[in-house]
């Protein structure tokens, strides 16, 4: 995570993944500091991602040329399983369900800072980003994450996001 936010790249895009989750939280719960605190928290998810997504573009991109493409979406199930807490949770929730939604949060930010969940990210498909897994003619595994529909062939300016991830300005 050399470029653009650098450190703060994954943290960031963790809070956006979950903006969703807590707007669904701020409806549900009754308590009037949870709401504001989980609209909070769904207003710097939803401000964090196109923010990040504009400092990526810092230094040249990179020319790349796709030799294989796929569709990046085989974590959502396993990933949206955690957007039941709303569902589950009830609207008045006792100081023991709040420690357990902590902890909930917590160990799912250490899985998205370890892993690359970074491609499974509710908020880019609102803000009408895609997210493909490729390979470039150089043999280079990654992430690209782009507003238009990459296919075999297509050469693509990008930035580096992060080791796994880059973020498309042009391709064709």
């Amino acid at each position: 995570m050399r470029d653009g936010t650098g450190w703060l790249t994954k943290p960031l895009m963790f809070v956006s993944s979950y903006a969703p989750l807590f707007i669904m939280l701020a409806i549900r719960f009754e308590d009037v500091w949870l709401r504001a605190g989980c609209a909070l928290a769904a207003a710097v998810g939803l401000i964090a991602l196109p923010t990040v997504m504009r400092l990526q573009e810092v230094g040249s991109p990179t020319e790349h040329s796709v030799t294989d493409v796929e569709p990046a979406g085989s974590g959502a199930s396993s990933y949206l399983a955690g957007y039941l807490l709303p569902f589950l949770t009830v609207s008045s929730p006792t100081a023991a369900d709040l420690i357990a939604y902590g902890v909930f949060l917590v160990v799912a930010f250490l899985v998205h800072m370890r892993t690359e969940l970074i491609q499974v990210n509710p908020t880019l498909f609102l803000y009408g980003w895609r997210i493909f897994s490729i390979t470039d003619a150089n043999g280079l595994q990654t992430h690209l994450i782009c507003k238009e529909r990459i296919l075999t062939g297509d050469r693509v300016m990008a930035y580096r996001m992060t080791d796994d991830v880059l973020v498309a300005t042009t391709s064709r």
